[in-house]
Formats: C-alpha cells, sequence, structure tokens
C-alpha cells in the first residue's frame, strides 16, 4: 500500500540519517585520537588527518536530512573536523560561523570556533566565542579554554587580576568534571604561569599538585605536562626531576626542546661538581689568603654559626653560614643568581639566591664576604652520574641574606626574568 511504502521510504532516511552521523562521529573520533599522536612525522600526520577530514566531509555530504537542524549539525561536524589541524584554517572558520548562524545554541561549534580564533591569535574573539559558549551551556571545555585566553589577553595593568581569574576558571572547569585530566592540566599552567609572576609558594604548590593530578588517566601520555612540569624542577634546581620528566616529554613528542634542557642540565651539574671538587683549580696559597678574609668572629641575632658539613639537608633554622665568594655561577638561564662560596674549613658550595634580579650578579664581587641565616642545604646529583655531586645552599628569602655585613639594596630585590616554554 502507499502508507506502507511511505514508511519503508521513511524507515530508509532515517536508517541513512543514522549511518551517515555514526560515519561521521567515528571518523571525528579517529581525527581526535591520531592529532594526540605526537610521536607521528608532521608530514605523515598532516597526511593522515587530511584523509580522515575528506572522509568526515563524505560523510557528512551523504546525509539526506536537510532542515537547518541537521545541516548546522553537518557544518559543525566539517568545521570541527578542519579545526583538527594544528594551524588555523580558513574552512574551519566558514564550516563553524555558519553552523552557529544555523544553529546558535551548538555550544561545540562555538569552542570550536573560539579555538580557531586562538590559533589565528586573535584572542579577543577567541574569548567572546568560549564566553558565547557558556552563555548557552556551563561546560569544561570553555571554562579551560576562557582560562588560557584571559591570563594571555589583555591590559599589563590588569595582570595579575587576570591571572587570579585563569586559576578560577580552570577550577570552574574541574569543578564540573574532577577527573578530566586536560583542566587539571590547564589549572597546573594556570597555576605556574602566576607562580613566574609571584614566585607565590602556595602558586608553586599549586601547579604540581594540577600537574600530578593531570598525570592521572589520559594526561599520562601529555608531553606538554611533563615539559612544563621539568621547567618548574629546574628553576628550583631539583635537575633529576626535571630529567624525569623532561624525558618524558621526549618520549611522547620528539619534537619538544627537551633533548636540549637534559644535556644543559647534564652540563651545569658536571660543571658544578668539578668546580667544587677541584676547589676551582685554585692554589693553596691563594686558598688561604680568601680563608683569611672570612671573619672569625661574626654574630646574628637569635642564629648560631654553622659550617657546611654541620648542615642538615632542609631548612636549618636558627642557624648562618659565612662564606667568601669565589667566583659568580654562569648558567643558560640567569636565575637563580649563583656564586661559588668557601666556608673557613676551606669547604666549597654553590649558593643560589631567589627573589632577586639577575643584576645581582655583577654587583657582587669575589672575595665578598655573604652570611646566609637560615639556610637551605640540598645535596645535588644525578642518577646516572652520582659521583657529579655537590652541595647547594639556597636562599628563598633574600633578606636572610647579607653581603660584606650589609643587608642587600631595595634595588636588588624583585622578580627576576624567567625563561620559560611553556604549552597551553
Amino acid at each position: 500500500s502507499r502508507q506502507a511504502e511511505s514508511k519503508a521510504m521513511a524507515d530508509v532516511e532515517v536508517k541513512e540519517k543514522v549511518s551517515g552521523q555514526e560515519a561521521v562521529k567515528h571518523s571525528l573520533q579517529k581525527l581526535e585520537k591520531l592529532s594526540d599522536q605526537h610521536a607521528l612525522a608532521h608530514s605523515e600526520k598532516e597526511k593522515r588527518m587530511k584523509k580522515l577530514i575528506d572522509k568526515v566531509v563524505a560523510a557528512a555530504d551523504s546525509i539526506t536530512d536537510k532542515s537547518p537542524e541537521m545541516n548546522a549539525k553537518v557544518a559543525c561536524w566539517k568545521g570541527q573536523a578542519y579545526g583538527m589541524l594544528p594551524t588555523y584554517t580558513e574552512k574551519a572558520e566558514k564550516f563553524l560561523t555558519k553552523a552557529i548562524k544555523l544553529e546558535p545554541s551548538l555550544v561545540a561549534a562555538w569552542n570550536c570556533l573560539g579555538s580557531e580564533y586562538w590559533k589565528k591569535k586573535d584572542l579577543k574573539a577567541a574569548g567572546d566565542c568560549f564566553r558565547n559558549a557558556l552563555e548557552q551551556k556551563k561546560n569544561k571545555t570553555s571554562y579551560r579554554k576562557l582560562s588560557m585566553v584571559v591570563r594571555n589577553f589583555g591590559d599589563q595593568k590588569t595582570y595579575r587580576k587576570r591571572l587570579e581569574n585563569s586559576i578560577d576558571l580552570a577550577k570552574k572547569a574541574i569543578a564540573m568534571d574532577v577527573k578530566d585530566s586536560e583542566s587539571w592540566y590547564i589549572l597546573g599552567n594556570a597555576y605556574m604561569t602566576s607562580f613566574f609572576s609571584t614566585f607565590a609558594t602556595s602558586d608553586l604548590e599549586g601547579c604540581l599538585k594540577s600537574y600530578e593530578a593531570a598525570t592521572k588517566g589520559s594526561g599520562s601520555k601529555n608531553p606538554d605536562l611533563y615539559f612544563n612540569r621539568a621547567n618548574v624542577h629546574k628553576f628550583y634546581e631539583r635537575y633529576q626531576k626535571a630529567i624525569d620528566d623532561f624525558e618524558n616529554a621526549r618520549k611522547y613528542d620528539p619534537k619538544l626542546p627537551a633533548q636540549e634542557q637534559i644535556d644543559n642540565i647534564h652540563r651545569f651539574v658536571k660543571k658544578m661538581s668539578k668546580i667544587v671538587t677541584t676547589k676551582n683549580g685554585i692554589k693553596a696559597k691563594r686558598l688561604m689568603k680568601f680563608c683569611e678574609l672570612i671573619p672569625k668572629a661574626a654574630q646574628v641575632r637569635d642564629a648560631k654559626r654553622a659550617e657546611l658539613k654541620e648542615l642538615k639537608v632542609g631548612k636549618n633554622a636558627k642557624s648562618y653560614i659565612i662564606g667568601v665568594v669565589i667566583a659568580p655561577v654562569t648558567r643558560v638561564e640567569n636565575v637563580p643568581v649563583s656564586f661559588i662560596l668557601m666556608g673557613q674549613k676551606m669547604s666549597m658550595y654553590v649558593l643560589s639566591i631567589y627573589g632577586v634580579l639577575a643584576t645581582l650578579s655583577n654587583e657582587i664581587k669575589v672575595g665578598d664576604i655573604i652570611c646566609v641565616k637560615n639556610p637551605v642545604l640540598t645535596q645535588i646529583f644525578l642518577d646516572k652520574w652520582k659521583e657529579r655531586k655537590y652541595p647547594c645552599v639556597s636562599v628563598p628569602n633574600p633578606q636572610n641574606l647579607s653581603v660584606n655585613s650589609k643587608m642587600l639594596p631595595q634595588k636588588a630585590l624583585g622578580m627576576p626574568s624567567v625563561h620559560r616554554e611553556m604549552f597551553g
């Protein structure tokens, strides 16, 4: 009958529509997995991605339903497919803009368009997209993407406030899904950016805790996460932890400059170890002259004088150590500001000072006497070459340091300029 025939045709259309949508979604899933394969050569990866994009477009075009709602979805799928390419594409922007015009409530289209503007370096437009997505529906993707935008776009005068806002937005993403590794990673990056602006311990703790949470589940293979965390460890001279993270970053994405960082650390530790072990090649007579510069009678209020061998690993509260500057320390980065010091017993060590400007390395001279209250001792060595080791005394608070019996001038204090490569 005509009624049965109509029903059969309708069933065929539904099946075609469902099978077309399933084909699109299947290819999009494959595209997403491929986009996360960092070890693939760029040319090979791009070739495979373009083949999958063609499949998405073909499957989307095969859908016979031409209603405005379906046309919006089709445009969105095509835009999402092109949007998975690592660089901005006009096709992605065109399809996503079309999808939003047809159906302004499509959150996925807003988020993907925002990501395209991010790649295009139009951060204002990117932020507008993520805010529009959140107006349609609260979602973790928009919150974390907006977290990235607000800390990278805006007036310098509002920078501190924007960093706080960035952290809050990432926390909102986590509140929607506490197990989402990507959201934890973005929160870690927000804390990391804030830390290298304020050098606040709370930001450092927030950064490392967030990165640790991000390594659970899918985040365990995120190369950028390991690379970023390695930079934090390197800053605090936790060199073995830095190497471990750089090695993970290299494993999951050989294109990252992780090996270069590992080589730099090996060279630096080898150099410091040799200087301390050989006493910088200084002859005994000159070493004695350096020792004579160190005051035998010196007092610091509420603290007891100690030699290097008397310090315990970690913070030595109510103690102070005095040494003479033997040489400045040069390194690839200019933080922390470091010097080679020698104590009365001719023990040499590296002194690392935080919370000061790099120019301090030019103001402190060989032969100057440095006194450190509440010194923090670390024995630095690497697993691969345990014989390459040296003691390092760090000064987290420069107010606990004096040079030639004088506190550091105010102009020497401040947040150093830190060069770092960070992703996300």
